[in-house]
């Protein structure tokens, strides 16, 4: 009889501490990174009795969590992924806003309405109206190139200070994840498992990080977790190290470019690193390529391209106006007046390109004529005017041509990163669901799980009921 007392007792705890996981997982059924956990029970120890050897009832032997160590790997790798184009889509879209494309005001639409002033002009270059609308249309092209190209620096800008606050959240997941580590090695159970809750804790803060940075991670027995980004460790045990956004200069170019470096917790500097994958590695892209005036790199860069096209022009168009005349120069030497100049800088970008102050207050300057004395002549105005069609502008394209260049390779570019973003979502979307289906919490089985329990709670207090009467029975027949 006090065998199966001990029997009962044992079902009784196993039930309800089965019941207990049970209850639990319907509690954090949205609760985001817990893993589905399971009651593990074991037959108890065989003991001899008369020639026989009869079972203790049940133990519990521990409390599994359903997640798979390649699963979660695949989770991070393709959270990683879909991060790096969310982010490279997210600016390109900002910079198509920048340029105003699809719109009417545009810097192609202020381009052909320059043009066609010129050519208005070189029709009856002594009007002084028609030289007012020339430089009334030339400011108009300089102030799209301005607006673009302080559009473009601000986004740019912002950039960087994303770059710094994405550092300063990574150095927040690295420090908590080696909390963790010394947490469990603090609260390690005695079967050397650890707490299924630090667990979710720190799935859940791998998970978020991977968002940032391509993350590699080993496992230690106890559950503690070394991380990895690009070769470079960064959690080792309860030690962390951080990330530190930089913004380097070179000298000889005077170009800026965002690197990142490896902090120990006392401060010291033991290197950098480039993030693979994931928003850091996508917002350093943008700011060294895709928004840098002075990038070096054979990738695309709107903002290059953009300076690119405005000191061409600018060069062309100053090139025949410095040799001109306007109505009131009477020679022999041209006086050398440029219609476009740069304003705040030291060379005309998008940024600084200006029309000439001097020309602004005295349209009758605006140079049109080859020769002075001949306010008929409009061989300079005409040859301005000429550049809208010629083919040699720039890289055997018209200065529209070139525009339109920039703009169709922003379309393609952003077209191949919604494909590459849309993949990945896909991919990431296929190893969510097979990870829901082992991690996830199914209330319905969970529902069962509670009845279940609940039937063998009830059946092991009736065995512990009727032991204690048989107990009870034998006690009085010995009075």
């Amino acid at each position: 009889m006090i065998r199966s007392l001990e029997i009962g007792k044992r079902a009784l705890i196993a039930n309800q501490r089965g019941f207990d996981v049970t209850s639990n997982n319907i509690a954090n059924v949205n609760t985001p990174g817990y893993a589905r956990q399971a009651l593990m029970l074991q037959p108890g120890e065989s003991i001899p009795a008369g020639g026989l050897y009869f079972g203790m009832g049940v133990l519990s032997a521990g409390i599994r969590q359903f997640r798979d160590e390649l699963i979660e790997r695949d989770y991070r790798s393709s959270t990683s992924t879909q991060s790096y184009y969310q982010q490279e889509a997210t600016t390109l879209q900002r910079i198509e806003t920048a340029l105003g494309e699809p719109g009417d005001q545009t810097i192609q639409t202020a381009m052909q309405q320059f043009f066609d002033a010129a050519s208005q002009l070189a029709a009856n270059p002594s009007r002084i109206a028609d030289r007012q609308l020339f430089l009334a249309r030339a400011s108009d092209l300089a102030a799209a190139l301005n607006r673009t190209g302080n559009a473009i620096e601000s986004l740019r800008s912002s950039t960087f200070d994303r770059a710094t606050s994405t550092a300063n959240r990574i150095n927040e997941l690295l420090s908590t994840l080696a909390s963790i580590n010394q947490q469990i090695n603090a609260t390690l159970d005695a079967s050397g498992q650890p707490a299924a809750s630090l667990v979710d804790r720190q799935t859940q803060a791998l998970q978020e990080l991977s968002q940032y940075l391509d993350v590699s991670v080993s496992r230690e027995p106890t559950g503690t977790v070394n991380v990895t980004s690009s070769g470079m460790v960064l959690v080792s045990l309860n030690t962390a190290l951080s990330v530190n956004a930089l913004q380097q200069l070179n000298a000889s170019t005077g170009e800026t470019t965002l690197s990142f470096s490896i902090r120990k917790p006392d401060g010291t500097t033991i290197g950098t690193f480039q993030p693979r994958s994931g928003e850091l590695a996508s917002l350093a892209k943008s700011y060294n390529v895709t928004l840098n005036p002075l990038s070096s790199s054979t990738e695309f860069s709107i903002a290059r391209e953009l300076d690119r096209l405005t000191s061409t022009l600018a060069d062309r168009v100053n090139a025949f106006m410095t040799t001109g005349y306007g109505l009131n120069d009477t020679g022999p030497v041209p006086p050398g007046r440029a219609l476009f100049v740069p304003a705040g800088g030291p060379a005309i970008t998008a940024r600084t390109i200006a029309v000439n102050t001097t020309l602004l207050a005295d349209p009758a300057a605006v140079p049109t004529s080859s020769t002075p004395n001949t306010p008929g002549n409009s061989d300079i105005i005409a040859a301005t005017a000429a550049l809208a069609s010629d083919g040699t502008f720039l890289d055997s394209m018209t200065p529209e041509g070139y525009y339109g260049a920039i703009t169709a390779q922003l379309a393609q570019i952003g077209a191949g990163t919604n494909d590459r973003l849309t993949a990945a979502k896909t991919v990431l979307q296929q190893i969510t669901t097979e990870r829901e289906s082992l991690s996830g919490v199914n209330l319905d089985e969970e529902a069962t799980n509670l009845i279940t329990y609940q039937r063998a709670f009830e059946a092991a207090a009736r065995v512990v009921t009727v032991s204690s009467d048989m107990l009870s029975t034998l006690v009085n027949l010995g009075r």
